[in-house]
């Protein structure tokens, strides 16, 4: 019985007593390196990090420069907490295309204000309606362009908003606004033929 319990004692000592390989390369100033791996992938691990460490997006690191596990253990030193770019908001986009309009409206155009209310009031509905900022604004401003009346030009960007909501890809529905635009055509009859391909599209 008493060797059974010095044995387990000096098992114990052994087992606490023993630092794991990678702290034996740290203390010596080695980055780690797993075990068993050939050359090649050997020469992969940069400083101690895996290959791919600097990719991916690391969801799970909460915002940090360091993984979870080593920050715990206080091996991150200072770990920063990552700078992610802000995308931009639907506000946004609406907020910087009426500048961008108003802008444009008084240094090339001069329309009547009923125009001009008509042309933000089309692009806003539209980007809210899931057109697309930049589409939505050349749509809109090739209405003013042309002379679209106010009424015209909110009915384009009506049916325009119409088309995306009905599935219709973005860039037929500019492509056929702005060839009616190009021919002359009356905006309602345009505004139609949105409407139509609109509904075409799950049919």
């Amino acid at each position: 019985m008493r060797i059974r319990l010095v044995a387990a004692v000096v098992a114990s000592a052994v087992v606490l007593g023993a630092a794991p390989a990678w702290t034996d390369s740290e203390t010596k100033g080695e980055p780690w390196v797993p075990p068993g791996l050939a050359r090649e992938e050997q020469a992969e691990w940069k400083d101690g990090r895996p290959p791919g460490w600097s990719r991916g997006a690391k969801r799970g690191w909460r915002g940090r420069d360091c993984p979870p596990g080593l920050a715990k253990q206080g091996r991150c030193g200072e770990a920063r907490v990552a700078a992610t770019p802000q995308a931009k908001t639907l506000e946004d986009a609406v907020r910087e295309g009426l500048a961008r309009l108003r802008k444009w409206v008084r240094e090339t155009l001069g329309l009547p204000p009923r125009t001009l209310e008509a042309l933000l009031v089309g692009f806003e509905g539209a980007v809210r309606n899931g057109v697309p900022p930049a589409v939505a604004e050349r749509v809109v401003m090739a209405t003013a362009e042309r002379g679209v009346s106010a009424y015209g030009i909110e009915a384009i960007s009506r049916a325009l908003a119409y088309g995306v909501r009905r599935g219709v890809p973005i860039g037929e529905l500019e492509a056929f606004a702005a060839q009616g635009l190009g021919r002359d055509v009356a905006a309602e009859a345009i505004a139609l033929g949105l409407y139509r391909l609109g509904a075409e599209a799950r049919r």
